[in-house]
């Protein structure tokens, strides 16, 4: 099994999200696969990196953030 790219796992997000409004990271990824559970770590990175980010904000800067599951997220246009 290839592990997924975090560009494949941002393009995933787009396609099943309309790449509209804010999405539960769970929701768009469910983690019953090993593929799923992957682009879910990905999207751990991707919240990190500032791709994507929280509907409410927290304070903190990108690098600083961390996935919380009952936050929505929303891809950010670059």
């Amino acid at each position: 099994m290839l592990i997924p790219t975090l560009d494949q796992t941002e393009g995933i997000w787009i396609n099943r999200t309309s790449d509209k409004g804010y999405h539960y990271v769970q929701e768009v990824f469910d983690g019953e696969t090993p593929r799923e559970r992957w682009h879910q770590e990905n999207c751990r990175a991707l919240i990190t990196r500032g791709s994507l980010q929280p509907e409410f904000k927290d304070g903190h800067i990108a690098a600083q953030r961390e996935w919380v599951s009952n936050q929505r997220y929303t891809r950010v246009h670059t």
